[in-house]
């Protein structure tokens, strides 16, 4: 009887170590800035207008900070870096800077709009040239591309998989609509619109 008095005195003072030291590890703690990727199709036109008729690639990724702390209505601040290419109207490069906001429900479902400023700057989608005034001919000259302002329009809904497990990700589906000004030239293109329409998944990191 001595003898097993001394064995559960020695597994309760195991067990009580375990589980003093399970209470003193740290919760895992993520970064506060996501890493967003995105990838679609990118159309001339209003909003859905030709977003599947061809198909023209457009790659993003971005960070998103919240400037607040409701879970629920969420606002953000977001940035953004992305590339299309566009046979008809040549390829760009794009920056942007949004202020969006995020509703999502308990269970995991949200949707969200932004409203974006950026700048573009495009490329020909064909060789250019310019007159040589040494001979009075025009050479092909290398494109150096042309900046332009846009202001944009953001829509969208996905689902949120930290809601209901440990993977720190959503996915969703965003409709991107934005008007550029000018398009090359002012007089004859004061404005381009145009839209991508993005499967995008966003994650967050652990922190060190």
């Amino acid at each position: 009887m001595e003898k097993l008095k001394k064995c559960l005195l020695i597994l309760l003072a195991l067990s009580s170590t375990y589980l003093i030291k399970a209470q003193d590890v740290d919760p895992v703690v993520y970064s506060k800035l996501p890493l967003s990727v995105a990838f679609g199709n990118h159309a001339i036109g209003f909003p859905f207008e030709n977003s599947f008729k061809a198909f023209n690639p457009h790659f993003s990724v971005g960070t998103e900070l919240g400037l607040n702390k409701n879970q629920k209505h969420r606002l953000l601040l977001s940035s953004n870096l992305g590339f299309f290419k566009n046979k008809v109207i040549g390829n760009s490069w794009m920056a942007d800077i949004e202020l969006g906001y995020r509703y999502t429900h308990k269970t995991g479902l949200f949707i969200e709009t932004g409203l974006g400023l950026g700048l573009i700057v495009q490329f020909h989608p064909r060789d250019i040239y310019a007159l040589n005034p040494s001979n009075g001919s025009y050479d092909q000259v290398s494109d150096k591309g042309t900046f332009a302002s846009l202001i944009g329009l953001k829509t969208g809904l996905g689902y949120d998989f930290s809601k209901h497990s440990k993977h720190p990700f959503r996915i969703g589906i965003n409709h991107h609509f934005f008007i550029q000004s000018p398009y090359f030239d002012l007089e004859s293109f004061p404005i381009m619109p145009q839209s991508t329409t993005n499967i995008s998944l966003s994650y967050k990191f652990k922190k060190q």
